[in-house]
C-alpha cells in the first residue's frame, strides 16, 4: 500500500500542473474571478500529492506485481477527478465576484454536476452536464478541453514520461489498458506517443482553422477530437457548422480512433498502407462503411430525412467514442439507437484514444467463431491453422487470445447491464429502455453520445452510476474490480 500510495502521490501532481498553465487563459479571459478556484486546485492536488509522497517514499519499494499497478491506476483514476472538479465547482460559487455568470455555469453550484463533469473530462468521454456550452466562461471551456486531452492520451502515460513511479512502468502502462509497444522500451513508446499525440493535436488545430473555426473553437475542438473527448464550445456541438467543418472533424475523430502504431508506421516510415495493414484498422474501415449505410437505411426506413454527411457524422462519432455530435440522436428509432449502441461498444483500434471493447478484441471475437465451425468440419487428419494479422499462431496463442477477449467482453456486458438496471429502477420521465441502454453504453465505452438522460436534474443516484461506468470502461473494468476485492480479501485474511 505504501508503494501504491507513492504512485498516487505522483499522479496527483497533474491537476496541480495543469491549473497552472490554464492560469494565463484565465487572465487573457479577463476571468480573474476563476483565478481563486485555479489557484485552490493546484494547492490542493499538490500537497495531497506531496504528501501522499513523501510520507512513503522512504518507506516503500519497487514492485513488479501487475494487481498493485492496476490497484494504483483504478485509485490514481478515481482521485484525479475529484481534484480536476475544483474550478468547476468554486468557480459556479464565484457568482458574487461575477454577477454575469450564466445559468449554465450555476447548474455546476451542484457538487455531483462538478464531479460529473470532471469524471466525463478526465476518461474523456464527453457526457455534459451545461445546458449551452459556448455560456461558460472561457477558462472553463479551456479546463474541460485540456482534461479530455490529457485523459485521452492518459495519465499512466504522462507520469511515466516525467516522473520516476515505484511500481514498474510496464505494469502500470498495461494497468491503464495500453499494450502496443512502438519503440525499443518503454521509455521510448511514451516519448513517440507524446510526440505522435502533439503532432496530431496541433495539426488538428490548424485543419479546423483552414476550413472555418475561430482559433478558439480550433484550439478546442482540436484538442477534443483528436483525444476522441468530444467537450465543446458552442451550444450544437457541430451541427452549426458547415460541411467543410463537419468532414474536417470526421476525419480527426478517425485518426483517433487509429491506434498509435500505425500513425508511428505511416510519420516514421511513411507507411500509408499502416492505416489498413492489419485486422483490426481493416475492420475499423469496413465498420465505418457498412454502418454508415446501415444507419442511413433505418434513418429512410422511417422517413426521417437526415443528410448524408450527419448520418457518417454521427456513425463516425460512435465508432471512435468521440462524441461530437450535429443533430440530435434523441428522436431517432430504436433500431438506429441500438445499431449506434453497438458501434459505441465495440469503439476504435487498440493503442488508440478511442474507448470501448476495442476492434482488436471484437476481431478476436469473429475469429474464434470462424475457429470453432471450422475445427468441427476438421477431418480426422486433418491440422487446424490459425492465423492472425497475416501471422500463424500457435493453439495456446490462439486461445490465451480469445480467453483475455472473451473475459474481458463479458465483464464489459455485464457491468452495462448492472447500470442499466439501477438506471431503470429511477424509473426516469421520458426515456425508454433502449436509451437507458443507450447512455449506459456511451458512458461505459467513453462516447459521450446522450439519448437525453445526462441532465442537471438527474438523480444523483443515475449521476452516480454514470459516473462509476466512466470510470470503469476507462480502466477496462479489471482494475476497478480488483480494488473492490481488496476490502473483501482483507476480511477474509483477518477472518
Amino acid at each position: 500500500m505504501k508503494t501504491i500510495f507513492r504512485d498516487i502521490g505522483l499522479f496527483l501532481h497533474i491537476p496541480a500542473v495543469m491549473a497552472m498553465i490554464s492560469i494565463p487563459v484565465c487572465i487573457l479571459a479577463k476571468e480573474t474571478y476563476a483565478l481563486i478556484p485555479l489557484l485552490t486546485c493546484a494547492i490542493a492536488s499538490f500537497a495531497t500529492g506531496q504528501l501522499f509522497y513523501r510520507l512513503t517514499k522512504s518507506q516503500s519499494q519497487s514492485s513488479s506485481r501487475t494487481p498493485y499497478a492496476m490497484v494504483t491506476a483504478a485509485l490514481g483514476w478515481l482521485l484525479l477527478p475529484l481534484f480536476g472538479a475544483i474550478p468547476i465547482l468554486m468557480t459556479a460559487n464565484a457568482a458574487d465576484l461575477a454577477p454575469d455568470l450564466s445559468t449554465t455555469i450555476l447548474e455546476f453550484k451542484n457538487p455531483w454536476n462538478a464531479i460529473f463533469e470532471a469524471f466525463s473530462g478526465f476518461t474523456s468521454t464527453g457526457l455534459s452536464m451545461a445546458f449551452n456550452y459556448s455560456e461558460l466562461p472561457h477558462t472553463l471551456q479551456w479546463w474541460r478541453s485540456l482534461m479530455e486531452w490529457i485523459g485521452g492520451v492518459g495519465v499512466i502515460v504522462l507520469v511515466i514520461s516525467l516522473l520516476e513511479p515505484a511500481t514498474q512502468p510496464n505494469r502500470l502502462y498495461n494497468a491503464e489498458g495500453r499494450s502496443q509497444k512502438i519503440g525499443l522500451t518503454l521509455s521510448k513508446t511514451v516519448k513517440h506517443i507524446w510526440w505522435i499525440y502533439l503532432i496530431y493535436t496541433i495539426g488538428s488545430i490548424f485543419l479546423f482553422r483552414i476550413v472555418g473555426m475561430s482559433w478558439w473553437e480550433a484550439l478546442n475542438h482540436g484538442m477534443t477530437g483528436i483525444a476522441t473527448g468530444g467537450f465543446s464550445v458552442t451550444d450544437n456541438s457541430i451541427g452549426d457548422y458547415g460541411f467543410g467543418i463537419k468532414l474536417a472533424t470526421i476525419i480527426v475523430m478517425i485518426l483517433g480512433a487509429i491506434s498509435f502504431s500505425a500513425h508511428y508506421q505511416f510519420l516514421r516510415h511513411r507507411k500509408l498502407s499502416a492505416f489498413w495493414s492489419d485486422n483490426q484498422h481493416q475492420a475499423l474501415w469496413i465498420v465505418l462503411i457498412l454502418g454508415t449505410l446501415l444507419l442511413w437505411l433505418f434513418n429512410y426506413l422511417t422517413v426521417r430525412d437526415v443528410p448524408l454527411i450527419d448520418i457518417l457524422f454521427q456513425w463516425s462519432s460512435a465508432v471512435s467514442t468521440c462524441g461530437f455530435g450535429t443533430v440530435s440522436v434523441e428522436s431517432w428509432d430504436g433500431g438506429a439507437k441500438l445499431l449506434m449502441t453497438l458501434a459505441m461498444l465495440i469503439g476504435g483500434a487498440a493503442g488508440s484514444t478511442a474507448g470501448g471493447i476495442k476492434l482488436s478484441r471484437f476481431v478476436i471475437v469473429l475469429k474464434a467463431i470462424a475457429w470453432r465451425f471450422r475445427r468441427i468440419s476438421l477431418l480426422p487428419h486433418e491440422m487446424m491453422r490459425y492465423e492472425f494479422n497475416g501471422k500463424v499462431i500457435s493453439e495456446s496463442e490462439a486461445n490465451r487470445r480469445v480467453e483475455a477477449a472473451a473475459v474481458l467482453t463479458i465483464l464489459w456486458l455485464c457491468v452495462i447491464v448492472v447500470g442499466i438496471f439501477i438506471l431503470q429502477y429511477l424509473k426516469l420521465p421520458n426515456s425508454s429502455l433502449i436509451d437507458v441502454i443507450f447512455e449506459a453504453a456511451s458512458a461505459t465505452s467513453g462516447v459521450g453520445i446522450s439519448a437525453g438522460i445526462t441532465h442537471p436534474d438527474l438523480p444523483w443516484l443515475g449521476k452516480l452510476t454514470l459516473i462509476c461506468l466512466m470510470w470503469m470502461g476507462r480502466l477496462e473494468i479489471i482494475s476497478v474490480l480488483l480494488l473492490f476485492s481488496l476490502p473483501i480479501k482483507s476480511l477474509i485474511e483477518r477472518k
